[in-house]
């Protein structure tokens, strides 16, 4: 026997009180009424807030999904601005004759073997590493680094640290938002289970095609068992 399915997201419980709410004003202009009262006062009352609080997540996660854009942009030109600096002064290192200690200024093996940063934080460390570096080798009477000079650096250092800080920020409001829902899904399925309830109380008379067709009109979808006869009218989308 077909079996009615409760909403597993909140956007099919949002769709399934949007369609009770307006069924339901549509067949109390035909003098007919198959929920009560307090329950079409509920869901107008509770529809807005929870339709807000969805719409609310949705906005948070596109700006996260921005923030970590930036975030992975800004880390790869920090990466191409080390590596650049790295290349580039070990080919002056080798050009000039200086002493093999100069690389370990710059954080760089004493044959000059470059390191591999396992993750953006440890990148974000050999980058404030190598400007420190670089400072320190200035004092000894080295030449500072230049393409990317270690200002160059420094610039884009600060701009991957802004943009990981803008992830962690976006992350928070996102969960702040997700917990807002949370929040409000209990109402929601309360609610749905006085739509159902109430629904199949006053359709209990009508045979189960009927009944399942006006419930359909309200939000209800339905399961059928394999090679369980659908309904007439049924939308493909929620056959099994």
């Amino acid at each position: 026997m077909a079996e009615n399915q409760k909403p597993q997201s909140d956007k099919a419980r949002l769709s399934l009180l949007s369609d009770s709410k307006e069924t339901q004003e549509q067949e109390v202009a035909r003098g007919k009424s198959y929920l009560s009262r307090s329950t079409v006062g509920a869901i107008h009352t509770f529809l807005p807030e929870y339709e807000s609080a969805i719409n609310d997540v949705n906005t948070k996660m596109g700006q996260r999904s921005q923030e970590v854009t930036e975030k992975n942009e800004s880390m790869n030109v920090l990466k191409t601005y080390v590596r650049d600096g790295w290349e580039v002064t070990k080919r002056r290192i080798t050009r000039q004759n200086e002493p093999a200690n100069v690389y370990t200024y710059y954080h760089l093996s004493i044959n000059g073997m470059v390191p591999k940063p396992a993750s953006n934080t440890d990148w974000l460390k050999m980058a404030a590493a190598v400007i420190e570096g670089d400072a320190k080798a200035v004092t000894k009477g080295f030449p500072a680094m230049i393409n990317p000079s270690a200002e160059e650096l420094a610039l884009a250092l600060e701009k991957a640290r802004k943009e990981k800080s803008d992830v962690a920020m976006a992350d928070r409001d996102y969960d702040e938002s997700q917990a807002a829902v949370e929040k409000l899904r209990t109402k929601a399925d309360e609610l749905i289970q006085d739509v159902l309830d109430e629904l199949r109380f006053n359709l209990r008379k009508l045979d189960d095609s009927s009944a399942r067709r006006i419930m359909r009109s309200y939000g209800v979808t339905y399961k059928y068992l394999p090679g369980e006869p659908v309904d007439e009218i049924v939308d493909e989308t929620i056959q099994n």
